[in-house]
């Protein structure tokens, strides 16, 4: 999902993302620093939508979103960077698939100008859970 930041990484079904909470050392924030796009993949849901994400050095928030659908900005709640790993959440939002809230958390991998992941969406009622992955590109 978006990514993630921007990972994901925006309100739940309409206003745009601003600010996105970000937690980690000095040292693994520098390494997200920089303008990230990509894309994530619903495996149950067939869905597909763009993830972009932006984070300043030395900035402790980042800026970014993630499209449902292509059209239905989610917002990114919190971003957590730890060595290469990158986890976060999505703020509850609701899927018009089920008319149903759900809520969604990423886990991903940082490389060599690359993020790439996955993502659970439970659904909040029922407890069903549906996966997909997701991958952004640091913009040069």
């Amino acid at each position: 999902m978006k990514w993630m930041y921007s990972l994901a990484f925006l309100v739940a079904c309409g206003a745009s993302q601003k600010d996105v909470a970000m937690q980690g050392s000095e040292l693994d924030l520098a390494r997200v620093a920089g303008e990230w796009q990509g894309e994530y993949t619903g495996t149950e849901s067939g869905r597909t939508g763009p993830v972009s994400f932006s984070l300043q050095v030395g900035s402790h928030t980042a800026e970014g979103q993630v499209m449902m659908g292509g059209s239905t900005p989610l917002k990114i709640e919190f971003v957590k960077v730890k060595q290469d790993e990158v986890k976060g959440t999505i703020a509850p939002y609701t899927d018009p698939a089920c008319a149903c809230e759900v809520e969604t958390a990423f886990l991903g991998t940082l490389g060599n100008d690359a993020i790439n992941g996955t993502f659970e969406t439970k659904v909040s009622a029922t407890g069903l859970i549906q996966t997909g992955t997701w991958s952004v590109k640091r913009k040069r």
